[in-house]
């Protein structure tokens, strides 16, 4: 009988996002890589939001999905950007309808367990939720995310674009603007 069922026995569904590339517009650097905003002018004038990230988030929990960010954030340790600036950029990701976020703010070389391409930051939060993570899905656009989602037992989907063309996921979305090709996946 479902009364008799404890509610934190019942295993919750979710899917987890990363961040830069997924949420936010990423910046090509003259060393040919891809990076999230280094300033708060930066941000202003060539990041901000991709089209379509608050859509694919209400439609992810219009299907009874918890939201989670998961992502590695480590410019802040390597220089590359002020905390102040930093914190002010989150703040703006802040706004999404989120359930959760977690960071790993640790660099390549500092052999932490939570850095993505590990699970780490992804078992927490399944934890934390009490999350099947073989009926959640990982959201992302790098190697990294894919592999993450990989060794924590979730699906992964990944978001095309032209500098990931080598990278392969369970699922393939062309864009975050076509949520009902996401709504398919999900269900």
């Amino acid at each position: 009988m479902l009364s008799n069922l404890n509610m934190r026995d019942i295993k919750k569904k979710a899917v987890f996002f990363d961040r830069d590339g997924i949420f936010l517009k990423v910046i090509l650097r003259e060393n040919g890589k891809y990076t999230p905003a280094y300033s708060i002018a930066e941000f202003k004038e060539k990041s901000g939001f991709i089209e379509g990230s608050l859509k694919i988030i209400e439609a992810a929990k219009v299907l009874g999905f918890i939201v989670i960010l998961i992502t590695n954030q480590p410019d802040v340790r390597y220089g590359k950007i002020t905390q102040a600036d930093f914190d002010w950029i989150q703040s703006q990701v802040d706004i999404l309808p989120l359930d959760d976020v977690c960071m790993c703010l640790h660099g390549k070389d500092d052999g932490c367990e939570c850095r993505k391409p590990k699970p780490g930051m992804l078992l927490t939060v399944a934890q934390k939720w009490n999350i099947d993570l073989s009926a959640s899905f990982f959201v992302g656009d790098m190697s990294i995310d894919m592999e993450a989602a990989k060794a924590a037992g979730c699906k992964s989907i990944l978001v095309k674009t032209h500098y990931n063309t080598e990278v392969r996921g369970d699922y393939v979305l062309a864009s975050l603007a076509k949520t009902e090709d996401f709504i398919k996946i999900l269900t």
